[in-house]
């Protein structure tokens, strides 16, 4: 536009002389009406100064009229939110909507142009809502353009009908309310009608969009056909430049996304990609709203990669989510959106690739967005559910309880928030009972199934008929009334799940998958009816197997359970019928299973168990064989689990029960050699889990680069395995990577000390536990308890005790806890413990019997007592009658934890790097008189002495100990502020004697985490274990509080859980004595170790020097104090 001399010449005034009302306006309109032709953003400002001097004028004199006034304060309103919509200055708008009020007060009720003004005061305040978010504005908005439109003439309607429909949308987005949209689709129809030609473009537009929004909501096709026409007739009438040429294409773009979600017609997604991507293209780097473009298009190519399972488009729609939120604008009301959308395209690259970081990513986005949508309810149920469904998935992977129970309770805070009505509460129904499917077959608890079965029903009734899920959601529900039936025995839940198996089964349209895994829960079901010896229905179950494996290719997720089905249907056959073919069937098919199972997820165990179960029933030699391979299963599926808890409690579910009744069935059939070995490999897997903490791969990484490097590889490999189902169907991914993982098996099985990794350690290893003398395991089970009495190259001897039930073992170890309990009154109950001494000598009578045969009195003999067994003082037995000795005058006593740890005990030798005492981690730790030092070091260890934090409370107890040393043993003392955890961890990890007066604490449930008390924490049982101690004798003579009754598998002592964590051998209390009683027994063992003529300070004598201090203080004692004290190891 050309601009008069006029003009011109008043631009060269400074604007602060202009002194003229009508000059100043005229200025500030020409400004206004250059920056419309040209967009210079100073033409714009300056238009804003004029229009405010002018303002200033007019307030300053009387003669100018309301109207004029009014009209300006309306123009000076206009400028400033143009220039809000550019800036974004949060004051201009505020400024402009206080002009907008102030000029609607120069025009009352009545006034001609008070409509208008009411208009436009309503349109500031819709962009202030637009920007703000203040529920006020928008309210207030509706309200005036309603009134405005009551007043204006049909042909000044325009401009206030669509503003006044936009009004309506944004409250429909705020709230929800349908009416609101509905009324929105009818003004925009009017605003049709009111429009000139050239405006019809964007007056289509509107309402294509606002008829996309009643599609998402109703569904209604007829709406998704209008708006792709709507927005077609929008963008003929556009030209590139047009300004609402973008959101038409974008409009546009989505419903035809919808109508292929709707009819699966891939041209129209490609379609909408093609026009998403010209869209992009079309906006400059300095366009501010490009960000809407790369959401748009990364929207659309994530839903292609669905459709195609082309990884190109999720990988560019991950990035452009990621460029679209580094262009959002700070606090942008979708923020939420982006993130959520960016959390879920990252999740399914996971599922592709497997990537632990994709999926720590996502549920990051997803909890960022759930910040966000506080307010926004029914965005925030989408990103309940796919938080959750997250969470699940990673503790899939790494087992972490935590995430399983917040999963479980983002469902449930969803289902609150949501009606019975809502399109997304059936799909959070399924996914949440689902999760509670899963806590119940880890954790247990039977409230989790019924509400997994309750939760079933409620999606099943949701769903409409002939939808899609319903044949999965029938299995789900059948396979969760199978699993209550095993827990409860009620034969109706049975009876439903066989009838909604049948059903899903049934269904048109179930995928070949689906057929699998509803034709292997039916053989279950079937199977679960059949009563013993009533075999009538086994072919059907065949049947049902053989179809579930035709429909399921190698590398099915499923092929694993349905090799152990038939496994465990040829199985029960053989116990029936006795033909030999079915136990190789069965044999081969089980080793199949074996060889498919992988990851944490092992059906195989539970097929086992099955089988444990019928081989107890029908008492078949075969037994012996599947408890073995079921220990070898739980110890693959320890090793699976990434959580420290859940190994633990896998252990205890599975370890201890396997070991005790496995060794008894093995006994049964005079197995004795099979039975140590499963009662060694099912003990040895708790021990090491709730006394370490560590499993074999831990051990293995501490084998040099090399074995951690295999450890690794084993490790990536199982995990791989457990993928492979989810990621790909190739029978070909599976092969290769079991071949990989049986070579890095057979790898591992080269490294020294690690022969038997995945298997039971032989018997020929186990009886090296002898060398020293004999040991005498107890077993007891449910069906019988036993002892055997292991010698070295010597036929070991089964004593059966049979006189004794597990029960009885157990009601003894109860009443010996009741009378040992107290280290104060204890002393009063002698004739009580003297009576139960003499039960517990009749109890193993025939087990001294046999010794006496073989073995000469006064010799050292070591127990290795399971179960219940563990909470008897076995080396106190005796009959307690005049002139009859006592187990403790007849052999000496020792325990150890497990057969293998009374063997490292032993191995440790000059083969193990010789650390100098330099290498200590606390400097000075052992630094003594160097000479005497010299001169003693090949008798006399070094002895250290940690006393009481507060050093008042055991310093008599080091000086009586220091008293019984010769002065030049080399010995350290520390107490007070010295003990800490650094220096006790330095002692534990030197060949030295430690006499520990530190005070302990014991945890029963989890005793790895028992330990000593120090100035700065606790050291735990299971810190000593990870450092590798090279103690070679403790003696605990702190006070140790004995912990809360629990209810565990068996006791494993303080004394036992310290053997087992590395030292060779320690003497301490089964449960608390008092301090003088304890200052006496050490004093007397040390005069015997060092003073006694004979004597020699080496850890194998240790047993030996207590059995004659106790013998010593005799009678000074009370009894439940004396027989307190145990050697465990070497």
């Amino acid at each position: 536009m050309s601009v008069s001399n006029s003009f011109q010449a008043l631009l060269d005034y400074d604007s602060t002389e202009i002194q003229d009302f009508d000059t100043l306006v005229r200025l500030a309109d020409n400004l206004y009406a250059r920056y419309e032709a040209q967009g210079n953003p100073s033409d714009l400002s300056l238009c804003i100064v004029h229009y405010r001097s002018a303002l200033t004028l007019a307030r300053s004199s009387n003669a100018l009229s309301n109207d004029t006034q009014s009209k300006l304060l309306s123009n000076l309103a206009n400028a400033l939110s143009i220039r809000f919509q550019r800036h974004g200055d949060i004051a201009d708008l505020d400024h402009s909507v206080e002009c907008h009020l102030t000029a609607l007060d120069f025009r009352p009720p009545g006034h001609p142009g008070r409509a208008n003004t009411l208009s436009n005061f309503a349109t500031a305040l819709l962009i202030r809502y637009g920007k703000l978010g203040v529920e006020k504005d928008i309210e207030l908005a509706i309200g005036y353009f309603h009134t405005a439109l009551s007043m204006l003439p049909p042909e000044g309607r325009l401009m206030a009908l669509m503003n006044y429909a936009s009004a309506l949308v944004s409250r429909f987005q705020h709230t929800g309310d349908v009416s609101d949209l509905s009324d929105a689709i009818r003004q925009y129809y009017s605003v049709l009608d009111f429009s000139p030609a050239e405006n019809k473009s964007t007056a289509y537009y509107n309402l294509a969009n606002a008829i996309l929004s009643r599609f998402k909501l109703e569904n209604n096709p007829k709406d998704l056909e209008l708006c792709i026409e709507y927005s077609s007739i929008a963008l003929q009438g556009m030209s590139d430049a047009h300004p609402d040429r973008l959101l038409a294409v974008s409009c546009l773009s989505s419903a035809l996304i919808r109508r292929f979600e709707w009819y699966g017609n891939a041209e129209d997604l490609q379609t909408a990609v093609n026009n998403f991507q010209s869209a992009l293209n079309l906006r400059s780097a300095e366009d501010s709203s490009q960000f809407i473009a790369f959401y748009d298009l990364a929207d659309a190519l994530v839903l292609r990669y669905k459709h195609r399972d082309d990884l190109a488009d999720l990988e560019l729609a991950i990035e452009h989510y990621h460029t679209a939120l580094d262009l959002l604008p700070p606090s942008h009301k979708d923020e939420g959106f982006y993130l959520d959308n960016l959390g879920s395209a990252l999740f399914l690259r996971f599922s592709k690739l497997g990537a632990m970081n994709d999926l720590e990513e996502a549920i990051q986005k997803h909890y960022f967005a759930l910040e966000i949508h506080t307010m926004n309810l029914s965005r925030r149920l989408i990103t309940l559910e796919a938080l959750g469904e997250c969470l699940d998935v990673r503790f899939e992977q790494s087992r972490d309880p935590e995430d399983l129970h917040t999963a479980i309770d983002l469902y449930n805070e969803a289902l609150f928030e949501t009606s019975q009505d809502h399109p997304l509460r059936a799909a959070i129904l399924k996914k949440c009972a689902n999760s509670l499917d899963t806590r119940f077959r880890i954790y247990g608890g039977i409230v989790d199934l019924d509400r997994s079965i309750s939760y079933c029903r409620e999606a099943l009734e949701l769903l409409p008929p002939d939808h899609l899920g319903q044949a999965t959601s029938y299995q789900t529900l059948a396979s969760t009334l199978l699993l209550r039936f095993e827990e409860t025995g009620d034969e109706f839940d049975l009876e439903e799940a066989h009838l909604y198996c049948s059903t899903a089964t049934n269904t048109q349209n179930t995928s070949g998958s689906l057929r699998a895994a509803c034709n292997l829960l039916l053989a279950r079901i079937l199977k679960a009816r059949i009563l013993p010896w009533e075999v009538k229905d086994i072919e059907s179950i065949f049947q049902h197997l053989r179809l579930a494996k035709d429909l399921c290719t190698l590398g099915h997720s499923l092929i694993s359970e349905v090799y152990a089905e038939l496994a465990s249907t040829y199985y029960l056959r053989f116990l029936v019928e006795q033909r030999p073919s079915d136990l190789n069937e069965a044999l081969g098919h089980h080793e199949l299973s074996m060889s498919f199972a992988s990851g944490p997820s092992c059906p195989a165990i539970r097929t086992c168990l099955q089988w444990v179960r019928d081989a107890e029933m029908f008492g078949h030699r075969s037994g012996v064989d599947v408890y073995r391979s079921t220990l070898r299963l739980v110890n693959c599926h320890i090793l699976a689990l990434r959580s420290p808890g859940l190994q633990q409690h896998a252990a205890r579910r599975y370890g201890a029960s396997l070991a005790y009744e496995g060794a008894s069935f093995a006994m049964r059939f005079q197995e004795p050699t099979e039975a140590i070995e499963v009662l060694e490999g099912g003990r040895s897997i708790l021990w090491s889990q709730l006394v370490r903490a560590q499993t074999c791969l831990d051990d293995l990484r501490l084998a040099g680069e090399s074995g951690a490097l295999l450890a690794d590889d084993f490790e990536r490999l199982s995990f791989q395995l457990d993928q492979v189902p989810r990621v790909s169907k190739s029978s070909k991914d599976v092969k290769s990577l079991l071949k990989e993982k049986e070579a890095a098996v057979e790898q591992i099985r080269r490294v020294e000390g690690f022969k038997s990794f995945l298997k039971s350690t032989p018997f020929s290893e186990l009886e090296k536990a002898a060398s020293e003398g004999p040991v005498i395991i107890l077993n007891a089970s449910q069906h019988a308890c036993d002892a055997l009495i292991l010698q070295f190259h010597t036929p070991h001897i089964h004593v059966p005790l049979s006189h004794v039930t597990f029960q009885d073992v157990s009601q003894m170890a109860t009443r010996f806890r009741e009378l040992t309990g107290n280290p104060v009154t204890s002393g009063n109950d002698d004739e009580a413990l003297t009576d139960l001494l003499s039960d517990l000598w009749d109890l193993i009578y025939p087990i001294i019997q046999h010794l006496l045969l073989h073995i000469p009195m006064g010799s050292r003999i070591w127990w290795c007592p399971a179960g219940p067994f563990a909470s008897l003082p076995l080396h106190a037995a005796g009959p307690y009658r005049q002139g009859e000795p006592s187990l403790l005058q007849i052999y000496v006593s020792s325990y150890t934890p497990t057969l293998q740890a009374l063997i490292r005990a032993r191995a440790r030798t000059a083969s193990e790097p010789s650390r100098s005492r330099r290498s200590s981690m606390v400097p000075g730790f052992l630094k003594g008189k160097k000479s005497k030092q010299t001169m003693i070091s090949q008798t006399i260890p070094t002895i250290v002495a940690i006393g009481h934090t507060t050093s008042d409370e055991t310093c008599y107890e080091l000086d009586l100990l220091r008293n019984r040393i010769p002065p030049s043993a080399p010995f350290r003392r520390i107490e007070g502020d010295e003990v800490t955890l650094e220096v006790l961890l330095a002692a534990f990890r030197e060949p030295v004697w430690l006499h520990l007066a530190c005070a302990a604490s014991v945890d029963a449930a989890l005793p790895g985490q028992s330990g000593f008390a120090t100035r700065d924490g606790t050291l735990s049982l299971y810190d000593i274990s990870n450092a590798r101690p090279r103690a070679e004798f403790v003696f605990l003579s702190g006070r140790c509080e004995r912990g809360d009754d629990a209810e565990v598998e068996e006791m494993m002592h303080l004394v036992a859980a310290l053997q087992y964590s590395g030292v060779r051998s320690v003497i301490g209390t089964l449960w608390p004595v008092d301090d003088e009683v304890m200052g006496r027994v050490a004093a007397a063992f040390y005069e015997e170790i060092i003073l006694k003529p004979g004597g020699s300070m080496q850890y194998t004598n240790t047993a030996r020097s207590l059995n004659e201090a106790l013998k010593a203080v005799g009678k000074e004692v009370p009894l439940a104090h004396k027989i307190a004290f145990v050697h465990v190891g070497a």
